[in-house]
């Protein structure tokens, strides 16, 4: 087998000079890591001891190619008789192969190494893939360490280049709002950050962290709920304001009620009064006496109602018996309602009829029709009296009177030609 001096100005000398140049810069990187990721000793020198070994491999391929295809280059150091190049030349690509397993078997172990400890590149990488922006910084405002969210951001707030940490936050201060020892920026892409920041203590040296948290979605709930709350008190105010006026129309209308019952009570024992003095013979002078005594104990504050039905225990019959008291006959046909709640209106209604009947219409007869059929109670009063002149203005007794019909469930019709006539409707549910 030829030695390696005879093949040196073959392009096969050429192809084992190129291998051995890429072994030697695969042996620098696998020296340049294990130093940089801080490995074991041990490891470090097997990588330093391979790479001399490979560096000295290229020298000599590289001086014996020289020698011999530039001859015109006087060398008195380097000469092709050397022990090393009367060597067969196939041990050089041997050698060159076993180095290639040597490399893989650093590359594979080093992918080992890396898969199972945290090392400081796989550190940066992690810091970088963060959605969120995080840099490092000292007190004079040198920048350690930015992610490159970090970096885009202050590109994007600020147009310029991360390279001076307060100046950045000075700009955050000046462009956004403080909210909850943060501060917000809203960035061109409609997107909301929070920027905060913290002191840390590390080996004795203080440091500033800045961190930058995208809020967007926090951010609009947080708006909606803004809005949202000053919408619920401004309902607050409105309710507050109709419960105020609903209490006011309540009180007017409790004492508009008082007033009309008053104004009932007292012109029936007026009518009562008159009918005695002018037919004492055909008037109930013990009733007399007890309305009177409960309108006196009324208007004196000793009652906070009038009480006409007050022993009795039974409304329909006691508005028969005043109607009477008055001069009016009352004159029923039909069934009475059974009811409770319209007996009470039916009474109420008689009343108010028999007054009237002696006030405006000069009548003495009041004419009850009850009827009844699939779907309610119908009740008509009518009296002999003179007809009404003009149509009815509905006030006093007869609004209250309609007011309470209408709270019943029930319908209330006043008709005044050709003879006054009074209508009450009650559905039987």
């Amino acid at each position: 087998m030829s030695p390696f001096c005879d093949i040196l100005g073959m392009p096969g000398a050429l192809l084992i000079l190129l291998t051995a140049l890429f072994l030697m810069i695969a042996q620098t990187v696998i020296v340049l890591l294990s130093i940089r990721e801080k490995r074991s000793r041990r490891q470090v020198w097997i990588a330093a001891l391979h790479f001399a070994a490979g560096f000295l491999f290229f020298v000599i391929v590289l001086e014996g190619f020289d020698v011999v295809n530039y001859p015109s280059i006087p060398r008195d150091s380097v000469q092709t008789g050397w022990f090393v190049y009367s060597l067969p030349w196939l041990v050089y690509p041997l050698l060159e192969a076993i180095s290639a397993v040597i490399l893989i078997l650093h590359f594979l172990e080093y992918r080992r190494y890396r898969k199972g400890t945290v090392t400081r590149s796989a550190i940066r990488q992690s810091i970088d893939l963060l959605p969120e922006g995080v840099m490092i910084s000292a007190q004079d405002g040198t920048v350690h360490l930015a992610n490159l969210k970090m970096s885009a951001l202050c590109r994007e707030v600020t147009g310029e280049r991360l390279y001076d940490a307060n100046r950045f936050r000075t700009h955050l201060a000046d462009a956004g709002t403080e909210q909850g020892g943060g501060i917000l920026i809203h960035t061109q892409n409609g997107k909301v950050w929070r920027f905060a920041k913290e002191n840390l203590a590390i080996d004795g040296t203080e440091y500033i962290r800045t961190s930058a948290v995208d809020v967007t979605e926090r951010y609009r709930i947080t708006e909606e709920l803004r809005e949202k709350n000053i919408r619920l008190q401004e309902m607050q105010r409105r309710m507050k304001e109709a419960a105020d006026l609903s209490q006011e129309m309540f009180i007017k209308q409790e004492e508009a009620g008082a007033r009309s019952a008053l104004h009932n009570e007292l012109g029936q024992v007026l009518l009562m009064g008159r009918h005695c003095i002018e037919h004492p013979e055909s008037t109930d002078r013990a009733m007399v006496a007890v309305m009177t005594r409960q309108m006196n104990r009324f208007l004196l504050g000793e009652s906070r109602t009038p009480e006409p039905d007050a022993g009795t225990g039974d409304a329909l019959r006691e508005a028969l018996r005043m109607a009477g008291s008055i001069g009016v006959v009352p004159v029923l046909s039909g069934d009475p309602p059974g009811r409770e709640e319209v007996r009470s209106l039916l009474a109420a209604a008689i009343r108010e009829c028999a007054a009237n009947t002696v006030k405006h219409a000069g009548g003495d007869r009041l004419f009850v029709e009850i009827s009844k059929d699939g779907t309610g109670t119908c009740m008509t009063i009518s009296n002999n009296g003179d007809p009404p002149k003009a149509p009815i203005a509905e006030s006093g007794g007869l609004l209250s009177l309609r007011r309470s019909v209408e709270d019943a469930g029930g319908q209330m019709t006043v008709k005044s030609l050709p003879v006054f006539r009074l209508k009450l409707s009650f559905p039987d549910k």
